[in-house]
């Protein structure tokens, strides 16, 4: 699985599925997500809900 993916993936729209969502979030509290991805991400998610 690869942040840039998932992103893109909200970006569209696309609803994440619980995995997803979990890999976020343990990859940003581990540090392996870094900032301006989950900036990015954060961005999709205001834009597409």
């Amino acid at each position: 699985m690869r942040m840039v993916d998932l992103i893109e993936k909200k970006r569209d729209g696309r609803e994440l599925e619980t995995a997803e969502i979990q890999f976020i979030v343990q990859g940003f509290t581990d540090g392996s997500i870094p900032d301006y991805q989950m900036s990015a991400f954060g961005m999709a998610v205001f834009f597409k809900g």
